[in-house]
């Protein structure tokens, strides 16, 4: 046959028949290694930086951090951020929404994927992660469905036991959601706060007084392509006393009906009496605010360009949204303030470790006050880029302080008078990207909160 074959075609003809049936035979060329000598580089910028969601600073020597991106993946500094270090780089789905570090092992760190500031560019991840060498290497330790984690809490007397409040799908129901415990350092997970699934845990603390106390916020909300409904009745604070294994409610006491929107809560360190939760009530109208039961939504006039708008809008309330305060360790609650900067994008509160009367918001400017909420200053971090997500106090110096916003990261050490911009994560976020033909070529981007 081959011989009919080279007499009728000829032997180059042969040849390239004989070419192309070998290449049928043989299986393709994977498309990952089709790609071998194709290398990416970073062009930077670096100094524009990005939106930052979480800071996780080891307390006993504070120049070792770790930095938590909305869609850069995580960065860690062991020179107070003189130099970084890019990690979490080879696990797909890079946005981050918490970072913990255990304080009596600075090597074991964990990672919460997926950041819960709900924008229309908000980007998930695939669930929590674990290191124990210090964030070279990270293991999958499950709960690849909450799509966003926003705390993670780890025992102070046990690093094998750790809490996550997984908030679950923005732009759908069910998944991982609510508060799971696991009590083998991640090898088995249990759900122990569960509302719905329209509902996951927004934020989650632990008494250092007594770390069988905890409180969680539940968080109502659903995403569309233009809508935001961020509240229903699912939202609320709840306790336990039992570390974490069962939980109550609250309700009464001074706190407001629902529903209810995004809460934040922060415990102070050296008593567990004194508590603040930032609270998100119903709003008149629909810029900001939210209009009930997870299937409705009203248009999130307030998340679009440059994330601006958020303070805008009818007024809420004095008497629903605001900054509470309790003294008796979340039995009764006061309303000290009502200030609340665009829940949805922020819901950030942190007390001084050393004063329970001086707390800290994120908010479009950081927010703080000196007197337990009677005033308010609304943008004590004015110096910096705006929109705070981050928020970190050194507990053996309340002068030292750690921010994260929408332009990267700045630190003070003077309670927030002077800052000093970190000018060296490049994680811009660029929203869209193009070049022109010159030799060499320029590149032009738009970037979010970066013009």
């Amino acid at each position: 046959m081959v011989r009919h074959l080279r007499h009728i075609l000829g032997a180059p003809v042969l040849v390239a028949l004989a070419g192309q049936t070998a290449l049928a035979q043989s299986p393709a060329t994977p498309v990952a290694e089709q790609f071998n000598k194709l290398h990416f580089r970073s062009i930077g910028p670096a100094t524009m930086s990005g939106r930052i969601a979480d800071l996780g600073v080891y307390e006993s020597n504070p120049a070792v951090y770790y930095v938590g991106t909305a869609h850069g993946g995580l960065w860690k500094t062991t020179s107070n951020g003189a130099l970084f270090t890019p990690l979490f780089q080879d696990q797909g789905l890079i946005s981050v929404g918490d970072v913990a570090i255990s304080q009596t092992n600075p090597d074991l760190v964990w990672v919460g994927a997926g950041e819960s500031n709900n924008r229309q560019s908000t980007s998930w991840g695939g669930g929590i992660y674990k290191s124990t060498d210090g964030g070279r290497t990270f293991q999958h330790m499950g709960l690849a469905n909450s799509r966003h984690i926003n705390r993670i809490v780890i025992d102070p007397n046990n690093s094998d036991i750790v809490l996550v409040a997984a908030t679950g799908p923005l732009f759908g129901s069910g998944g991982d959601r609510g508060v799971y415990k696991t009590t083998n350092g991640g090898g088995t997970w249990r759900q122990v706060l569960n509302v719905d699934d329209e509902t996951g845990a927004n934020d989650l603390v632990m008494s250092l007084t007594d770390p069988r106390t905890l409180f969680a916020s539940t968080y109502q909300r659903r995403r569309t392509a233009c809508c935001m409904n961020g509240g229903g009745p699912g939202s609320g604070i709840w306790k336990s006393t039992d570390g974490g294994d069962t939980w109550t409610r609250l309700s009464g006491g001074g706190l407001p009906a629902g529903p209810l929107g995004r809460i934040a809560i922060d415990i102070f360190r050296k008593s567990g009496n004194f508590m603040y939760a930032s609270i998100e009530g119903p709003q008149v109208g629909g810029r900001g605010g939210f209009g009930g039961g997870a299937p409705a939504a009203a248009p999130d006039t307030a998340a679009g360009r440059g994330g601006r708008a958020g303070g805008a809008g009818p007024a809420v309330p004095a008497s629903v949204t605001g900054l509470y305060r309790s003294d008796d360790g979340g039995q009764s609650w006061r309303l000290v303030s009502s200030i609340n900067t665009r829940p949805m994008y922020f819901s950030q509160v942190r007390i001084d470790p050393n004063s329970p009367d001086r707390v800290y918001m994120g908010g479009v400017g950081m927010q703080m006050t000196v007197d337990g909420g009677r005033t308010m200053e609304t943008d004590a971090a004015f110096a910096t880029h705006d929109d705070v997500h981050a928020i970190w106090i050194n507990p053996a110096n309340s002068d030292h302080i750690l921010i994260g916003n929408d332009g990267g990261v700045a630190v003070s050490y003077d309670m927030s008078r002077t800052w000093t911009f970190i000018p060296n994560l490049p994680v811009g976020l660029f929203y869209h990207v193009g070049y022109d033909m010159e030799q060499p070529y320029n590149v032009c981007g738009g970037m979010q909160d970066n013009y």
